[in-house]
């Protein structure tokens, strides 16, 4: 499967400026973790926007980071991929059933579906294109990939891939289960057809078991890609930010990986 990728957007500590995100994925600066600050969705009316929750607001900032050159964004199918979904709301639901007086908020009971920021990117964009939510633990970013490139490929169509984690509230007993170390957002627009900036095209091959995966070129990266599954695919978006014609490993289900090659 040979699909082209149009634009990506990464969202992460250290990785908010795009100026400075671009720079450091090229490797002419070293990664250095700062806080993200507070995303405003400002996309959603404003009743949506107070509902949402940090990793929400995550996703759709990721989204928002993409340029606009998709004229049909109500007919563009996506697929949102998260390997454990909102940890927050998961511990208020856990709190609250806890308690005596079993009350859970309405807010918090319509947040906890694992489709939540596919649902609130709906409402922002009047999406009329199918949409798709994906969760495989450590696979998730190869997961989630691998079903957007088949989508473009299938239907021919232009595709939107979101892959997102963010940890649990440090004080959540859940933290010590998580393996999610800092929140992270990659978001990639793969079509059939090329658009006026593409990156690159890219074919998937495997799974195989015989595989490496890829580490990042910049160095001072790797804490961001072994720091949750969605860190993965961190390789890959530096080789389309450079252009370069290579192939990326990237780990899948049952200890394979798939190879994906780039060209231009």
């Amino acid at each position: 499967m040979t699909v082209y990728i149009n634009d990506i957007s990464v969202i992460a500590p250290g990785l908010i400026d795009r100026t400075i995100t671009r720079s450091i994925l090229l490797g002419d600066k070293n990664w250095v973790y700062q806080e993200i600050p507070k995303l405003i969705p400002n996309m959603l009316p404003a009743n949506e926007r107070r509902r949402t929750t940090p990793m929400i607001r995550l996703a759709l900032a990721c989204i928002q980071g993409l340029s606009n050159d998709c004229n049909d964004l109500q007919n563009t199918s996506t697929v949102f991929a998260s390997s454990d979904g909102d940890f927050e709301i998961s511990d208020k639901i856990c709190t609250a059933l806890s308690n005596d007086e079993k009350m859970i908020s309405p807010t918090l009971f319509h947040n906890s579906v694992h489709n939540s920021a596919a649902g609130y990117w709906s409402i922002a964009s009047l999406i009329k294109g199918a949409s798709t939510s994906i969760s495989s633990g450590d696979a998730t970013f190869m997961s989630g990939l691998q079903e957007a490139v088949t989508q473009a490929e299938v239907d021919g169509g232009t595709v939107l891939f979101v892959a997102y984690d963010y940890p649990a509230p440090s004080s959540s007993p859940l933290d010590k289960y998580s393996l999610i170390k800092y929140p992270l957002a990659i978001a990639i627009r793969i079509g059939k057809t090329a658009e006026n900036k593409t990156l690159g095209t890219l074919k998937l091959e495997g799974p195989e078991n015989d595989f490496k995966e890829s580490v990042c070129r910049n160095l001072s990266l790797e804490p961001l890609r072994t720091a949750s599954p969605v860190g993965h695919g961190m390789p890959l978006i530096e080789a389309l930010v450079r252009r370069a014609r290579m192939q990326v490993i990237i780990p899948y289900l049952r200890d394979e990986k798939f190879r994906i090659s780039i060209s231009h």
